[in-house]
């Protein structure tokens, strides 16, 4: 859809056309204004107030197109726009779609269609400030398809209605883009097209994010989802009689597009793996195209499920989970590992040994790729402290790092030079162009078999060693080297070091590194801090660190490389999730609880494969850190990017680094499930649900880094979490599910539609006082302050009264119930304690609340974390797997054994208390 011009559409009478009166002194409406007068110093004029305030919407337009477009053009369409005013309940409609694209300035409105159906008229949109719609109807230039798709809008009889206590005003663009691109149809219909959109066309997905984001669709209404705002009520919630043409030009123009692009990056994937690309060099996408794409899904799916509910990245997250497994960053794919389920459905075992045996090797990978040249992936507090690699670096290591890389590219492609001449030696010879077939990929098959066929003396006979390793990888590949990543490992170890040993011999001299023992200077130490901390201030002191960070760059005694550039040599690829807390996230010690994180602050969640997965579509889900992360569109530089201060990796918040033992974190499993599952029973093709929780301190092999457990689940698929309740609080009456199932009512302080239930876990007759115990949350709006400030006291509560976190845990998950509402999972557990050194898969545990043992009890499994306490259990043991036979008795079991005496009294007694209240 172009954005050409044409006069012969007059505008609507009821429209005030505000162009005309800039003259006019006496303001008579907001946008009227008097042009201001720039000094004479400037070399631009000042433009009057309405058109400034169309530059700055332009700044912010939806359509990326518009965002994206120069600076210059961008104020040539702000000094040339027809601004236009409508008030509330007035109505926009016929030819005004047809006269050029218009930008909304302020206001709100409504775009209905009105269908031969009886459910009336539907709305498809809202039109916001920043949001646009219209396009130019050329008849002497229209295809077959845009006819047609002229035509079919015409028929829905699209309206403009004007909602809200405020007018609405827009801007049309027409005229500006036959005063730039001189008034041609043609090229008025390409106006708004930017370079790097014709560029994208060209290249495809593999230049970056603008690609990936559809500039036109074939679809009018299409068209206009992508540059308005979603409705309240989404597209699934229409009704059946009138939802049928929305939904069919969602899927065919967005939903369908979305998911064969992301089919052609994984596609890119494998390419770039034939083509034997270094694995950091693999994955398509950049930090900042990640976050394109992210928001492009978020508003797709807000448009399916309406504002109300919210957009979701739950295809993403598949998409990337399985992106993870193809480019080789997990260890293993989990579908290889044996699987089976108890014949009852309760419980599901995975082969221990079998995900053993596929680690074997896997060690040595970092050392083996740091010898080659590739960055070391090592660093912080954890094992899976690596999502953000430091950027701060000693010159010497710099210059290794970038001009190494570069030297290294060199020396391949001399390389493949001495190839080219082999292979043209041997064209001669033989009569046969061996070096074009070299070329082709088609051809690769054929070369290696022509090589294998000539004897090791004609090669001798060319003055060539058939033992060369070039020759022998030639009659391997059947292809000339086209990168690094081609040769084996052995002359990558080669490459590399004729490329440090050129760095050394001819580079100029750098900083002299000190020699080995030598006591590290403030500079030294700043640069191992940052490779052992990231994300934490110099020596947790502000002010020396900025004034370090800084000397140092200045005396060139660091050298800071850009995050984007980083980014780049990383292997463990994320994508970020943030929101804002609402709960403080407390602590609590022998002397009282501490506050860990305030309300109010922004979070960040970067989402990341698990490389040695143990479920479906296993993730993790890291605090961010300390980093900045803010992200710009510059509209100078027609591509999105980072701050300065990101590139830097500037440290904006050291608190967010936070350990994983002893502090859960429920606000942040239950914002991590509302984002990464679908809003509504009517889930689109490709999306999954995700289960998300954070494991007890049982269940934890890392301490220092906070992160949550993803995998593919949800309420459903797990029996042990739908246990009848004991008791149940809900806002509105339900079919109890068992006589002697207490129902009390409970107000709409926690949401509408909420529910609490007290379920109690044990074996088939099992006293109230020897079963485990959980509170079940069900939820519309599981991210509701209310809800989470009834947990979070709740857990505090606890803490409070059983002695604190070195007396008990909490279990806590958040899973989709698949029909648009969540289920939150709370469960206060025992610290268990380990009876037996050893592996701790192996050994008997015991709870010291209650004095058992678990050998004692007879199970041989006793500890509950986000796999074990649904029923997903990963075995070493052939006794624990033969008892799982017994599926719903040993989850069950394996619940009683974890219970906390005293915690039903403390839940009751607090649940007695917020009723009394009020819900407050």
């Amino acid at each position: 859809m172009g954005c050409g011009a044409s006069h012969k559409y007059a505008a609507p009478e009821s429209c005030v056309d505000l162009t005309e009166q800039e003259e006019v002194h006496v303001l008579q409406r907001p946008c009227q204004a008097e042009p201001t007068k720039e000094p004479a110093t400037s070399p631009r004029p000042a433009l009057a107030a309405h058109k400034e305030e169309v530059l700055k919407v332009l700044d912010h337009a939806r359509n990326h197109n518009l965002r994206h477009l120069p600076s210059r053009v961008r104020r040539a369409l702000a000094e040339t726009a027809v601004v236009y005013e409508l008030q509330p309940g007035e109505i926009l409609e016929g030819q005004v779609w047809f006269e050029g694209q218009c930008l909304v300035l302020s206001g709100q409105a409504s775009v209905l269609l009105s269908q031969e159906t009886e459910a009336g008229k539907t709305e498809v949109a809202v039109l916001k400030r920043g949001d646009s719609f219209g396009w130019q109807r050329h008849q002497g230039e229209m295809t077959e398809e845009e006819l047609d798709k002229q035509e079919t809008w015409a028929i829905c009889q699209p309206q403009i209605v004007v909602t809200g206590g405020a007018n609405l005003k827009y801007c049309r663009l027409i005229e500006v883009v036959e005063d730039i691109r001189g008034g041609s149809k043609a090229a008025a219909k390409a106006a708004l097209k930017t370079k790097e959109d014709e560029a994208a066309h060209h290249t495809g997905h593999r230049d970056g994010g603008a690609a990936l984001l559809p500039a036109v669709s074939f679809s009018a209404l299409g068209q206009l989802w992508l540059t308005a705002s979603p409705p309240p009520k989404g597209i699934a919630a229409m009704p059946p009689s009138a939802g049928a043409l929305p939904r069919a030009h969602f899927q065919a123009a967005l939903w369908q597009p979305l998911r064969d692009r992301l089919e052609q990056l994984t596609e890119e994937i494998r390419r770039r793996q034939r083509a034997k690309y270094r694995i950091h060099d693999c994955f398509p996408l950049q930090g900042h195209q990640i976050v394109v794409v992210k928001h492009h899904i978020i508003h797709l799916t807000e448009l399916w499920y309406g504002s109300e509910r919210g957009g979701n990245l739950s295809i993403f997250y598949a998409w990337f989970m399985e992106a993870m497994q193809v480019l080789g960053v997990t260890a293993y794919n989990y579908s290889d590992l044996p699987v089976e389920t108890s014949p009852d459905g309760w419980a599901t075992v995975v082969d221990g040994d079998a995900r053993r045996k596929a680690l074997v090797g896997r060690s040595g990978t970092d050392s083996a790729y740091v010898a080659t040249g590739g960055v070391a992936q090592k660093q912080g507090r954890s094992a899976i402290d690596n999502t953000v690699l430091r950027n701060v670096f000693f010159p010497w290591e710099a210059r290794e790092l970038l001009v190494g890389r570069l030297l290294r590219k060199f020396l391949s492609r001399l390389l493949s030079l001495r190839q080219r001449c082999l292979l043209r030696k041997l064209s001669q010879r033989l009569g046969l162009d061996i070096l074009r077939l070299a070329h082709d990929s088609r051809s690769h098959h054929t070369v290696r078999c022509v090589l294998a066929a000539i004897p090791e003396e004609e090669f001798k006979a060319l003055g060539f060693n058939p033992s060369d390793r070039l020759l022998q990888l030639l009659r391997r590949s059947g292809a000339e080297v086209a990168g690094f990543g081609q040769l084996d490992e052995a002359m990558q170890r080669s490459v590399w070091e004729a490329a440090k040993t050129l760095l050394k011999e001819r580079a100029p001299p750098l900083a002299v590194q000190p020699p080995e023992g030598s006591p590290p200077d403030i500079f030294a130490r700043f640069v191992i801090w940052s490779r052992d901390y990231p994300g934490e201030f110099f020596e947790h002191d502000k002010p020396q660190h900025v004034t370090v960070f800084i000397a140092g760059m200045f005396s060139r005694r660091i050298v800071v490389v850009k995050r984007s550039c980083m980014e780049r040599m990383t292997l463990a690829r994320y994508f970020p999730l943030t929101w804002k807390r609402q709960q403080p996230l407390w602590g609590s010690a022998s002397t009282g609880r501490f506050q860990v994180r305030p309300a109010g602050v922004k979070e960040a969640s970067h989402v990341r494969a698990n490389e040695c997965p143990y479920a479906a579509l296993h993730g993790m889900a890291l605090s961010a850190g300390g980093f900045a992360s803010d992200q710009r569109c510059n509209p100078d530089r027609k591509s999105v990017g980072y701050t300065l201060l990101m590139e830097l990796q500037w440290i904006r918040d050291p608190q967010a680094n936070i350990e994983n033992w002893y502090i859960t974190d429920i606000e942040k499993i239950v914002q991590e499930a509302w984002q990464l599952n679908p809003h509504g029973a009517h889930v689109l093709p490709g999306e999954s649900f995700v289960a998300v929780g954070q494991n007890p301190k049982v269940g934890s092999s890392i301490r220092q880094t906070q992160h949550t457990q993803l995998a593919r689940g949800t309420w459903k698929k797990y029996p042990i979490l739908q246990v009848p309740a004991s008791r149940i609080f809900a806002t509105e009456d339900i079919m109890v599910p068992q006589a002697d199932t207490e129902f009390i009512r409970l107000s709409d302080s926690l949401g509408t539609h909420a529910m609490l239930e007290i379920v109690d876990i044990g074996p088939e007759g099992c006293e109230l006082d020897s079963c485990g115990l959980l509170l079940r949350c069900r939820s519309r709006e599981p991210t509701a302050g209310s809800l989470l400030r009834f947990l979070t006291r709740l857990r505090l509560r606890l803490l409070e009264k059983l002695g604190g976190p070195e007396a008990i845990d909490f279990l806590v998950l958040c899973l989709s119930d698949e029909e648009g509402s969540f289920v939150v999972i709370f469960a206060p557990i025992p610290q268990l304690v380990q009876v037996q050194e050893g592996h701790a898969d192996l050994v008997p545990w015991a709870n010291p609340l209650t004095g058992e043992s678990s050998d004692v009890v007879g199970i041989e499994e006793s500890r509950l974390d986000f796999g074990k306490g649904v029923g997903h259990f990963l075995v070493l043991k052939d006794s624990l797997r033969q008892q799982l036979q017994q599926g719903e008795d040993t989850c069950r079991r394996i619940w009683a054994f974890n219970r906390v005496p005293g915690a039903r009294g403390v839940i009751s007694e607090f649940m007695t208390e917020y009723l009394e209240r009020g819900g407050t």
